[in-house]
């Protein structure tokens, strides 16, 4: 079968037409008796994508959505497209349409004939109050009143000619009053009720994903306020009694839904291609993937016979894909909100950014299996109504080759978007991210444009999203120095402990750096200067703090004994002229990191100058000092957590014991911490260290430790440790803090859920962790 294109200006004719009601628009075309049968294919694909187009532009309305279309309408509108194709001989062949009626005296009478016939008298008001306006704007008349009918009596009804569609189009003149046969009527009926029917529920369950999160936000909000008024009307005491205890629904809550993995054990460890979130992620996952599956699948009304889709394979086929691309669609401003670090529902709900990357990330799979989904299903619908020639041709048109280009570039997004990729390779995900986000957004704004900007704001709420969390950026920046350009900061590499130490001075910002957050900087004076990455402060100095003896401690313990104490002294004092400090300790591995240590190696043992860009601070400070007992559980660089907290947890107001459990690989990085981070707070009467070293370490590095510090060979006994905490503290409240290795987060995660389901009632869990 050949299919032929339309032309520019049918297409035009095809786009004016979704500014009428749900109708077919007129296209004229050459006749099919000179063009052959072989034409009408395309013809009523065409015309039918018309006519739905032009519906979706009327239902999709927000403040119309719960009213448009009653049975009223419905029926007032069923009238008019029965009549809508008949030709009076009083009309000319180009007052056709909906404006027959303000020229036609027989097609206003046979209207009003058929609205008396076959509708209730509200549709009387419903429709001609619209049609009358219409006539007022469009022909400059004004329609007569129903009353105009009023000399019709049952019997003179009865002998107005019924007419059938076969009777209707340009062979076919009518000189009289005429009323649409029962049936011509009913299907007309069915037909404008199952879209209506099925288009209201398309816009409820768009506007149903901003619900369900809408939900989900509430939960956390008043989860997050209940847990801020418990902290405030906690009494600390001396007793063991003291503290906040648990309800039992809570720790049912904590030991089945909050902390535990999804399945089995592992949560920061890798399963497959990715990691699975905690379990009340999952859950809440998993709610609204159901909730989308129960969306795209109900609320369909298909007819036996229908003048827009003339079989039911058809019928299933346009609805779910127009409902699937709206949800996907709609979907979309949640997709932003949720990947932005200025997202202000995690100040809200006090959930991290890690988990609503998850949400983000899950999402954005379900969109896109919603924008395959549609997709797929118009190119059904064009290769069943005119084959591939037919789905070929459509290609020439924006609105359709920018729905198949986003739906394409949302796949390759999921796809470039796995676990290995944003560990191994963030920069390059990055930048691919960002690249194709945009893509995808052009194409949809290509995609809708032919609704005459009904869907637009699906498109602007994003756009709006990104620039809103770009300017909040940029103040982040200013309010942390406003030279932006002009911070000075100092890094030095020291091999033996394999860290880089970065210190940025922060008297210029107008907070202080509170405990757990974290920055991104940006290194101006490197290869990359757009490039940043996200750093948990380790220590803040403070005024109160002397200059001298912070910049003495800045050289790594191992090296100081040789380098000198005056020398020191002096190359301290340049580098440091301020006793404002913030250090932030970093693992170097690929990319961004291996660039610092990189600089900082050269010049070893020296310290470098760099020119950095801070943005942040970002994340939340958790409550740990309200617990009796804090118990870290880190490994390598996560010895920051702890020390980013440490200040508070040994001063006037802390927990009764605080201990560190440290794995760490090299005796030199732990030496280092030691030393210059943690210092006179060693002699803390509430603070114990235990350190586990994991690697071979000759006996002449095991000495000249710290009393106060408990050495280990081996890895961290998480279960072992947590559970002697949990002992010791009786009836006493207990933190269990966790950053460093997958493996022994999750083995503490687990011990923790252990003793939770045994009926201990006070025990917490809190990992700390950035997820990409």
């Amino acid at each position: 079968m050949s299919c032929r294109v339309l032309s520019d200006d049918q297409i035009k004719n095809l786009a004016r037409a979704l500014i009428n009601p749900c109708h077919p628009p007129v296209i004229k075309t050459e006749s099919p008796s000179t063009k052959g049968k072989d034409e009408l294919p395309a013809m009523k694909f065409a015309a039918s994508l018309a006519v739905f187009v032009s519906c979706i532009t009327i239902w999709s309305s927000p403040a119309r959505a719960a009213a448009i279309r009653s049975p009223d309408e419905v029926c007032f509108d069923s009238c008019q497209a029965c009549l809508k194709p008949v030709h009076f001989d009083e009309t000319l062949w180009n007052q056709t349409g909906l404006l027959k009626p303000c020229y036609s005296p027989r097609a206003i009478i046979s209207l009003y004939l058929c609205v008396d016939v076959y509708c209730k008298p509200g549709a009387r008001t419903a429709g001609l109050v619209p049609l009358n306006e219409t006539c007022q704007e469009r022909a400059h008349t004004v329609l007569p009143p129903f009353s105009l009918i009023s000399n019709y009596s049952v019997e003179d009804i009865a002998k107005v000619r019924r007419f059938e569609k076969n009777e209707t189009g340009q062979s076919h003149t009518f000189r009289e009053v005429v009323i649409p046969s029962e049936h011509f009527f009913r299907v007309w009926w069915d037909t404008l009720d199952a879209v209506a029917y099925t288009y209201w529920y398309h816009f409820i369950y768009g506007a149903a994903m901003v619900v369900f999160w809408a939900v989900v936000v509430a939960i956390g909000i008043i989860n997050h306020v209940g847990q801020h008024i418990a902290a405030l009307r906690m009494v600390r005491t001396k007793s063991s009694a003291s503290g906040s205890k648990l309800s039992n629904f809570y720790t049912r809550t904590l030991g089945i839904i909050t902390t535990p993995a999804t399945f089995g054990d592992r949560c920061a460890q890798k399963i497959g291609w990715g990691t699975v979130p905690p379990r009340i992620q999952s859950l809440t996952l998993v709610a609204f993937l159901l909730v989308n599956i129960a969306l795209s699948i109900h609320g369909y009304r298909i007819t036996p016979e229908n003048f827009y889709f003339e079989t039911k394979k058809r019928q299933v086929l346009r609805y779910a894909s127009d409902r699937t691309g709206i949800i996907s669609f709609a979907n979309f401003p949640l997709i932003w909100l949720f990947g932005m670090r200025n997202n202000i529902l995690m100040w809200l709900t006090g959930w991290d950014f890690g988990t609503y990357n998850n949400f983000h990330r899950w999402v954005a799979r379900i969109a896109t299996v919603q924008a395959i989904i549609h997709s797929i299903g118009y190119t059904l619908l064009v290769i069943d109504e005119g084959g591939m020639e037919a789905f070929i041709n459509w290609w020439q048109y924006t609105f359709w080759w920018t729905g198949e280009v986003a739906t394409i570039f949302m796949s390759l997004l999921i796809g470039a978007s796995f676990y290995w990729i944003r560990r191994q390779h963030y920069e390059l995900f990055l930048v691919v991210h960002i690249v194709m986000s945009i893509i995808v957004l052009i194409t949809m704004l290509g995609h809708v444009s032919i609704f005459g900007g009904q869907f637009d704001g699906l498109f602007w709420v994003p756009c709006f999203i990104w620039v809103g969390d770009r300017v909040l950026r940029a103040l982040r920046i200013a309010a942390f120095n406003p030279k932006f350009w002009d911070t000075r900061a100092t890094s030095i590499y020291n091999p033996s402990s394999n860290i880089v130490r970065l210190v940025i001075p922060w008297s210029t910002s107008l907070y202080k750096p509170a405990p757990g957050t974290y920055y991104y900087i940006h290194v101006l004076n490197g290869p990359r200067c757009w490039e940043s990455h996200p750093f948990t402060v380790a220590t803040v100095s403070d005024e109160g703090q002397p200059a001298a003896k912070l910049l003495g401690e800045q050289v790594p313990l191992l090296e100081a004994d040789n380098a000198g104490t005056s020398s020191d002294s002096a190359e301290t004092q340049s580098l440091y002229p301020e006793a404002c400090n913030m250090t932030f300790l970093i693992r170097p591995y690929d990319g961004f990191t291996s660039r610092l240590r990189d600089t900082a190696e050269t010049a070893w043992p020296r310290k470098v100058p760099q020119t950095v860009l801070v943005d942040g601070p970002y994340g939340h400070t958790q409550p740990f000092h309200l617990f009796d007992n804090v118990v870290f559980i880190v490994g390598g660089s996560g010895i920051v957590v702890p020390l980013s907290y440490l200040q508070a947890l040994t001063g006037s107001i802390a927990p009764k014991s605080v201990k560190i459990h440290w794995a760490v690989r090299e005796p030199g990085f732990a030496l280092d911490v030691l030393h210059n981070d943690i210092g006179e707070l060693l002699g803390s009467s509430n603070l114990s260290i235990d350190i586990h070293l994991t690697a071979h370490t000759p006996r002449d590095e095991l000495n000249d430790w710290p009393s106060q510090v408990t050495l280990h060979h081996g890895r961290i006994n998480a279960p072992s440790v947590v559970r002697s905490t949990s002992e010791k503290a009786g009836d006493e409240s207990v933190a269990v803090v966790a950053c460093g290795p997958a493996q022994m987060a999750d083995t503490a995660r687990k011990t923790v859920v252990e003793l939770l389901h045994n009926g201990v009632s006070r025990i917490e869990y809190f990992e700390e962790s950035f997820q990409w």
